[in-house]
């Protein structure tokens, strides 16, 4: 049995990793590029099933620029993440979550994207969580995303 300073320390990092999941809607939908950097390692990758990879802290805060983003913004989205499951192996974490942008059209607000991500965290130096590895595919009937959310016991030993 865990003592209670373990236990007390999961429940931080798990609480830590949350912040660090759910930040990233709020921080690239604020166009805040260094809240959004911050999030990542600094060689850390963000990759997107149908879209070429952003790799380095700088080059996934410039997301926040991209002409693309900001047609996005300025006509109405939002990056949401549901409550990951997470699991920690000492100072590495995976969090497997269901990403969404609803967004604004003519008609009212649709669901533009629908995504399955795993999401592995690394603690560093300065006891921050911080993302190491972002993998999302679409949920869009091809086999990529349900297999992704079907790894959701898989820690990092596991990748």
């Amino acid at each position: 049995m865990a003592t209670v300073e373990e236990r007390l320390q999961a429940l931080e990092d798990q609480q830590a990793i949350y912040q660090v999941v759910c930040g990233y809607g709020y921080s690239v939908d604020g166009c805040n590029a260094a809240s959004v950097g911050d999030r990542y390692v600094e060689d850390g990758v963000y990759a997107v099933g149908d879209m070429p990879s952003w790799v380095g802290r700088e080059a996934i805060a410039a997301i926040t620029r991209e002409r693309g983003h900001l047609g996005l913004v300025g006509a109405g989205c939002a990056h949401m993440s549901s409550l990951p499951f997470v699991v920690i192996e000492g100072d590495r974490a995976v969090a497997t979550c269901h990403t969404m942008v609803p967004m604004h059209g003519k008609d009212g607000f649709f669901i533009g994207r629908l995504s399955a991500s795993r999401i592995e965290l690394v603690r560093e130096a300065d006891g921050m969580w911080r993302i190491v590895h972002r993998q999302n595919y679409m949920l869009d009937g091809k086999p990529e995303g349900p297999a992704l959310l079907a790894r959701l016991n898989e820690g990092v030993s596991a990748s």
